[in-house]
């Protein structure tokens, strides 16, 4: 495995390299489970724009983790995840 070297990145790369190291992944309207990972949020960041919306969302999968968890992708590319009522309530005060 490579090693990433954390102190280099913005903490939205962080935050996502430490999700894709737990196991994380999107799962997508048909159920499927998709790789979390920055080409996967630079295509959902152009959807964002392309479709003049602020953030998407999408169900979350962890491993261990049995509460629903969701990942919402922001149009400035700032990602945050947590409980759905977490991302609910961070998409309504943002």
């Amino acid at each position: 495995m490579t090693n990433i070297d954390l102190s280099t990145m913005t903490p939205d790369q962080i935050h996502l390299e430490r999700l894709r190291q737990h196991g994380a992944q999107v799962i997508g309207p048909d159920g499927n489970r998709v790789e979390l990972n920055s080409f996967f949020v630079g295509n959902v960041v152009n959807d964002c724009i392309r479709m003049g919306c602020n953030a998407i969302t999408y169900d979350l999968f962890l491993p261990d983790i049995d509460e629903p968890m969701m990942i919402a992708i922001w149009r400035d590319g700032h990602i945050d995840s947590g409980s759905v009522k977490g991302i609910c309530d961070c998409l309504a005060s943002r």
